[in-house]
């Protein structure tokens, strides 16, 4: 009997090794995938595992191996068309040979001016005014996010107080969200980042009005130098969400820009020139970004 069973101990752990080694075989044949993001795959259907280890690939700008798995996950699942959709996107991203001009605004940059005191009492000249970063042709500043970031770009006024900038719901007459920041004192683009805590997400398909202030004395508000605008949050259409997760950062700004996602395009870039300060793609759009906006 002993003998009986360590036969069939031996055999388990010979059949557990074969095992082992075929999946760590599988593994290493993943020419420069991420292995955790493998091991996640691993539980979904083949077509479900390509197309997200074509997604991560795409996102990190290794294309060709995205390419390679778009196309198997079209052979898994014929003729599917988030395949065949990615498969066309990352085959154009190979192809060009160099990157995009972004052209962020055509034509003159949209320069909301605010109504406000002008007189001795107040911390501005008369030309000085803050400037909501918007597309001259868009009314309504367009986003895909909940908590979206707002960015302005703020004139140097030395005696100004602070900033702030106020999203409101009009149909419940509500402030949905406040946020304070306190000035630098020098001209520059300003970032205002709505969260969970400076208050409420925005609601899809809704318009909200903004209000952004220049505040020159907190005892006396009417004296504020104020710009009046609106957002609205959008939801991408399931094209729009393939051609997101099948693209770098980079290219993610041009296909924002392209379906006029203003907010989240500026985002974006604004969190790859922290990212990537050095790089020189990243610089190039960034100068286009304050061209368009006749900014140095």
């Amino acid at each position: 009997m002993k003998q009986v069973f360590c036969f069939k101990s031996l055999f388990t752990i010979l059949l557990l090794s074969s095992l082992v080694s075929a999946t760590y075989s599988k593994v290493l044949a993943i020419d420069k995938v991420d292995i955790s993001i493998y091991l996640v795959a691993q539980a979904k259907s083949a077509y479900d595992q390509y197309m997200q280890l074509g997604y991560a690939e795409a996102q990190k700008r290794n294309y060709r191996n995205a390419l390679s798995f778009f196309q198997q996950a079209q052979q898994a699942r014929s003729g599917d068309k988030y395949a065949t959709r990615a498969i066309s996107n990352v085959t154009n991203y190979i192809n060009r040979n160099r990157p995009p001009s972004l052209a962020f605004i055509v034509g003159n940059p949209s320069r909301t001016r605010a109504a406000a005191t002008r007189g001795a009492e107040s911390c501005f000249k008369q030309e000085q005014s803050p400037i909501l970063l918007i597309p001259s042709d868009q009314e309504t500043l367009l986003t895909t996010a909940e908590y979206p970031s707002l960015f302005f770009y703020v004139p140097q006024i030395q005696q100004a107080k602070g900033l702030e900038l106020v999203i409101g719901d009009e149909s419940k007459f509500k402030t949905l969200q406040k946020v304070s920041l306190i000035p630098s004192g020098k001209a520059g683009i300003v970032r205002v980042n709505l969260t969970s805590k400076t208050g409420e997400p925005l609601e899809p398909n809704k318009q909200y009005n903004l209000s952004f202030s220049v505040i020159c004395d907190f005892q006396k508000r009417g004296k504020d130098l104020s710009l009046q605008g609106s957002v609205k949050r959008v939801l991408p259409d399931t094209n729009l969400t393939v051609d997101l997760e099948s693209a770098a950062p980079q290219e993610r700004i041009e296909i924002y820009v392209k379906n006029k996602y203003w907010e989240d395009a500026v985002r974006t870039l604004a969190d790859l020139r922290l990212q990537k300060p050095n790089d020189m793609e990243v610089r190039k759009y960034w100068e286009e970004l304050l061209q368009s906006l006749k900014l140095q």
